[in-house]
């Protein structure tokens, strides 16, 4: 298989499910169709958060963007994904896709890694050093955390895959040493 390219699709926001199945149902069609149509994958990031309304629930880790890989970005894969449901653009847009590359294609590849559902962290508190995860999604994002809020169990981790920034909350719960 050759080198995948990974790419980030915004489409209408609370469709992400939707979009994910019907783009993955429409590629594979193609697939069939036409021997060489480029492979693919299809990713959406849930994080588990509580309140108090609703108790337990899963909500986008990234609203309104679904990501993808691809072995390459064909005319006809992206006339596929312009036809698809719920379809927006790709970033930045549709004449000019960006590849996610650098220090955004590792933190994409940490969450593809950690999977597609997120639970609760564990992590430890050093005092004198930086907060460390030592299990969940977030092991391997200790630079990315730049707020703690104790009392909610809440970390703030600042992401690289957004030109902003992006900013969201995730859960936690302490640790008393580290695993090893």
């Amino acid at each position: 298989m050759n080198s995948m390219e990974y790419y980030c699709a915004m489409v209408l926001t609370g469709e992400e499910k939707a979009f994910k199945e019907a783009a993955t149902a429409a590629v594979t069609a193609a697939e069939k169709e036409k021997a060489d149509f480029p492979k693919s994958r299809f990713y959406t990031f849930e994080r588990k958060l509580k309140n108090r309304s609703r108790g337990w629930f899963e909500a986008p880790l990234f609203p309104g963007y679904v990501f993808f890989e691809v072995e390459a970005l064909t005319t006809e894969f992206f006339e596929v994904l312009k036809s698809t449901k719920g379809f927006c653009r790709i970033l930045y847009d549709n004449k000019n896709p960006v590849k996610i590359c650098g220090e955004s294609l590792e933190e994409l590849k940490l969450f593809i890694k950690n999977g597609e559902h997120w639970g609760i962290s564990r992590v430890l508190f050093v005092p004198g050093q930086k907060i460390k995860a030592v299990s969940g999604p977030l092991v391997g994002l200790e630079g990315n955390i730049v707020a703690v809020n104790r009392k909610k169990k809440q970390i703030t981790v600042q992401s690289t895959l957004t030109q902003d920034g992006k900013r969201f909350d995730l859960l936690y719960e302490d640790v008393d040493e580290v695993e090893k």
